[in-house]
């Protein structure tokens, strides 16, 4: 029987299974519950453990679990895509969550009062975060990432604030700041300055990465922004293109080792990039072209472009690239070089669409 195996060789076995598995386990005995609810071994399981890679959306201000199926389309089978259901808060907790960053099987959630939290929605753990000293604003971007160490995540918010011109509605920063969960305060990060943002933030092995711009002799400038939660700095990552800030850009994560852009000209032209395993800093990343796909000539051809409230991933192993847009209802572009479809998931929502992978995992803060 499990239960008679020594404590450690039993932690080892638990420790291959995946997340959504021990939870309908915990209940087995107290010996599995204690170990399941153990802060080491959850960091030990999140490293051994088989991924489960999972779709979730933010759909009028809950986040949803979504099934997707695009295994058959080379043989002409049409694609599926599903809302399974809300995964919702333990009681009692009732938020309206307006955004969401992926992190490790965390999701900072950013809810209608613009206050951050951070919640694990395999656990159902919630962890609320100390009001700053200035108080939060609906201009505030967040970022989500870890320093890790001694075989330990130390999770940390990067939060930059800015202000709006009422004249000009050009956005000036106007304070960087971090919060640090192991002492559960806000400190002023003092670093340079840095542009507004033009894409969502995306967390990968525990930095954020996101577009911004600036003004350089009267043309606007774009670029791949990152930031070190180790290190507390920021950095310019290179990408595989030149584009200017009227182009729609965005960022998505592959398998938890990959990042992905996806840039679309105002002709209807789209392109996916995508890195090859990216290092934590950032330095020395390459870039494979994953597709290209002109949306004017697609059967059955596209007549407009994506709003800027769009997100997207790919399915490396299919070759496709899903889209999801909020743009005249809610809708998912599957798209690859010889192949458009589009389904409509719901009428247009309420709130900013996004979708992303979420990985289900143990750990706690």
């Amino acid at each position: 029987m499990m239960f008679e195996l020594p404590k450690d060789l039993v932690e080892e076995i638990l420790s291959r299974l995946p997340a959504t598995t021990l939870k309908q386990l915990q209940s087995t005995c107290k010996q599995w519950n204690d170990i399941i609810n153990d802060r080491e071994f959850a960091g030990k399981h999140f490293s051994k453990a088989a991924k489960q890679h999972l779709v979730v959306m933010l759909k009028n201000f809950n986040v949803h679990l979504v099934s997707v199926n695009v295994d058959g389309i080379h043989n002409d089978i049409d694609p599926s895509i599903k809302d399974i259901g809300e995964l919702s808060l333990n009681k009692p907790y009732q938020v309206y969550i307006n955004g969401m960053v992926h992190c490790n099987g965390l999701l900072l959630c950013i809810t209608k009062g613009y206050t951050p939290m951070v919640w694990n929605p395999c656990t159902g753990k919630i962890n609320w975060v100390v009001e700053p000293s200035r108080a939060y604003d609906v201009y505030d971007k967040f970022a989500f990432g870890y320093e890790y160490k001694k075989s330990c995540y130390n999770f940390k918010i990067l939060r930059i604030q800015y202000v709006c011109g009422r004249k000009t509605h050009t956005y000036t920063t106007h304070g960087k700041e971090i919060y640090d969960f192991n002492s559960s305060s806000w400190r002023t990060l003092n670093v340079t300055r840095i542009w507004p943002l033009i894409s969502r933030v995306v967390s990968l092995k525990g930095n954020a990465y996101w577009f911004t711009y600036e003004y350089k002799e009267g043309v606007r400038n774009s670029s791949l922004l990152s930031f070190d939660f180790s290190k507390e700095i920021f950095g310019n990552i290179c990408v595989p293109f030149q584009f200017n800030g009227d182009y729609l850009v965005e960022l998505s994560v592959i398998r938890e080792n990959k990042l992905a852009v996806l840039l679309q000209r105002w002709a209807l032209e789209i392109e996916i990039w995508v890195t090859d395993n990216i290092e934590p800093n950032g330095n020395g990343v390459s870039w494979n072209h994953f597709l290209a796909v002109d949306l004017g000539v697609t059967i059955p051809p596209m007549s407009d472009v994506f709003s800027y409230a769009m997100s997207f991933f790919i399915d490396e192993d299919n070759k496709v690239g899903l889209i999801w847009d909020n743009n005249k209802g809610v809708r998912v572009h599957i798209v690859r070089e010889d192949y458009y479809r589009e389904i409509v998931v719901g009428e247009e929502g309420i709130c900013l669409p996004l979708m992303c992978c979420y990985v289900p995992s143990l750990l706690q803060i």
